[in-house]
This record gives structure tokens, sequence and C-alpha cells, in this order.
């Protein structure tokens, strides 16, 4: 079925797109960084909270991957393996600039901090600040503009038509789902329903 096809491939564009709107929302200077192949990009990840234990850097575009994990206490650092040697770190846990070097197209998405205790029996995580919306190799890039955050509009748009056209698919598909075969059936009762 032709809408069904359209619908997952829909479902697929506004899962990539979450991540994106999520930092959008967040309104903090510098968070859309514009590059190009070859250049270096650093995130600046910060927490006011004084009692935490690890600090991860998460990426997601089309699909989440652990970026950096680090351990206060033993000083570890784990790096994935696409960032092992282009990576590098500087700081303390609570303010902390991760710079990653030789950037690809394959880097483009959104990258964000999280930092973590263990506390209770249970780990408690909590969002820092440093989100980054990272775009490798636009065109239409001009490294003055992408400092002053003037490009944000464009995605505010995008995100909202893309999260717009998913309501509006998804309403289309709770009608065909439900509403359509319950007029047919009724449909086919009254056809065969004497009179």
């Amino acid at each position: 079925f032709d809408l069904t096809f359209h619908l997952v491939n829909l479902t697929r564009v506004v899962c990539v797109f979450l991540p994106f709107s999520h930092l959008l929302m967040k309104g903090s200077k510098g968070l859309l960084v514009r590059k190009q192949e070859g250049d270096t990009m650093t995130i600046h990840c910060s927490t006011s909270l004084p009692d935490q234990e690890n600090l991860s850097v998460y990426m997601r575009l089309t699909k989440e991957i652990l970026v950096l994990y680090f351990h206060q206490e033993t000083k570890k650092l784990t790096l994935h393996e696409r960032f092992k040697l282009r990576l590098t770190t500087n700081g303390s846990l609570n303010k902390m600039d991760i710079t990653i070097t030789n950037l690809t197209i394959e880097d483009s998405g959104a990258f964000w901090c999280v930092y973590s205790v263990y506390k209770k029996n249970k780990i408690e995580k909590t969002e820092g600040e440093g989100a980054v919306l990272l775009v490798v190799n636009d065109e239409e890039c001009d490294q003055n503009d992408a400092s002053s955050g003037l490009g944000m509009s464009w995605y505010l748009v995008l995100v909202s038509a893309v999260t717009a056209g998913s309501v509006l698919l998804l309403s289309l598909l709770i009608l065909f789902i439900w509403v359509i075969p319950r007029v047919s059936t009724t449909v086919k009762c009254v056809c065969v329903c004497p009179h």
C-alpha cells in the first residue's frame, strides 16, 4: 500500500529531526555550527551541579551513538571508534572542551552532553550545557554567518514543516486504519442485509 510506504518514510524523517527540534527549542547561543570538511569543532560541556561523576557526549543523525564517556574518579576516557584519532579533551569534568578535528559529512548531526552520578542505587542523568547542531559541508556556509546564528530560522522552518507534515500524515493514518474499515464494514452490512 503506497500510503503506508510514505508514512514509514515520513516517520524515519521525523525521527532524524526530533533531536534537532529539541536542540533548537533550547535557544542557547552558538547552537548551530556550520563547518566544511576537514575543519575543527569544539563542544563546550558544562554543568553547575557539583557532585557529578561521569560525562557522556552523544551524537545522533540516523542513530544515536556514544561519542565520549569520561569517568571522573579513574580519569578514564572512552571514545567511539570513529572519533579515536580525531577527538581531544581539555578541562575538568564540570567544564570540559571536546574538540573534533578533520570533520567529515558523517559528523553532521546533533551533539549533546549528559552528566551522571550514582545515587541511591540508581544512576541519575542530567543534560548539561553544550548542545550543538553540526552541519558539515553546507555549500551556502559563511563562517561569519555561522557564528552569529543567523541561519537558525531556516532550521526552525524545516523542523516546523516536518512536524506539521507528520501530524497531518499520522492523522491520515488513523483515518485509514480505524475509520475507513468501520465504514466499509457498515456498508457491507447494509448491502447484505435483506430489505
